[in-house]
């Protein structure tokens, strides 16, 4: 979907207009998982969308003995949103309230989500197809994440001391993003030179998500090499519009990846800095190990035997002949 006329967002295309659509064009349609390109009986889920969830809790830091509530038997509705358009990822989830949690917590914008998920059947048995900058970003089937709840909407009274409403969830570090700023050169502090954007990329984010967090509670960065060096000067910005304004100027190192395309967003894996060529061309599986040190590391690239593609025609809207 894309910005319409007049501000209106969303244009549907024709093709879906009148049904048709154009698939892949691999052997396995673009699926990275063998259970999935050969499915088996015990090793996919038996219906789509059914998944366990193990772990599903509230705490608070209102909460007098700071322990957590367990909220697997009030859920009704769950849903993790991701987008490449995104800098972090977004959910919710309705309740059935049955114990006044609202008023006794009470829920009030300082709360914490902690979500465990398992997809049903599957099997952490795949091989990691992944090396380099990219290993370890691919999902098993399992999503273990923290977010914090900033709106409660659509609260309804069902009967006599039952609501149902919905708690809409963010990262925390989209808290974190809005409580800090970055005023910084991109250049080597040690030798005052341009680094490449991919360096102080990763630079950030080790300043800003990582320090004084537990490991446990660090995500992630899965950052595609850059070809061009920077002497950017970051003009006290938040995090997040940093990585935005460093991906408007990246090129990445790999020859496939031509354009400055890349985009800053967040999936169940962690956090991605990466051009949209290379997620046409696999989602970085061509990447191979880094070699070098520092700044001058560089890495081989090589596209997948069946890149995931998709055709697109293009024509003029309404051409009418000239006489």
């Amino acid at each position: 979907m894309a910005n319409g006329p007049r501000g209106e967002f969303g244009v549907v295309l024709e093709r879906r207009k009148i049904g048709e659509g154009q698939t892949t064009h691999t052997d396995d349609h673009g699926t990275k998982s063998k259970n999935l390109a050969n499915p088996k009986q015990g090793k996919i889920p038996s219906t789509p969308g059914e998944f366990d969830i193990e772990k599903l809790t509230l705490t608070s830091p209102n909460k007098k003995n700071k322990g957590y509530i367990d909220l697997k038997a009030s859920w009704s509705d769950l849903n993790i949103y991701e987008d490449i358009f995104a800098n972090c990822l977004t959910a919710n989830v309705t309740l059935t309230d049955g114990v006044g949690l609202m008023e006794s917590v009470p829920i009030i914008g300082e709360e914490t989500i902690n979500i465990h998920v398992k997809t049903t059947g599957i099997k952490r048995e795949r091989e990691e197809q992944t090396t380099g900058p990219f290993k370890g970003s691919l999902s098993e089937g399992i999503i273990n994440l923290k977010f914090r709840v900033y709106k409660i909407s659509d609260v309804r009274k069902m009967n006599e001391g039952i609501l149902v409403y919905t708690l809409h969830l963010i990262s925390e570090e989209a808290l974190i993003n809005l409580k800090s700023k970055v005023a910084k050169s991109a250049l080597n502090p040690a030798t005052l030179e341009p680094r490449r954007i991919s360096a102080t990329a990763k630079n950030i984010y080790s300043q800003y998500f990582k320090r004084g967090r537990k490991p446990k509670d660090q995500k992630k960065f899965f950052i595609e090499p850059t070809r061009n060096l920077t002497n950017l000067i970051i003009p006290n910005q938040t995090p997040f519009n940093a990585f935005n304004f460093l991906a408007s100027r990246a090129v990445s190192a790999g020859k496939h990846a031509v354009g400055s395309s890349f985009v800053f967003y967040e999936t169940v894996k962690g956090f991605f800095f990466i051009s949209m060529e290379t997620l046409m061309a696999g989602g970085g599986t061509g990447y191979r190990s880094e070699m070098g040190e520092g700044d001058g590391k560089e890495l081989e690239y090589s596209a997948p035997e069946n890149p995931v593609k998709e055709v697109y025609t293009v024509q003029p809207k309404k051409l009418f002949p000239v006489f």
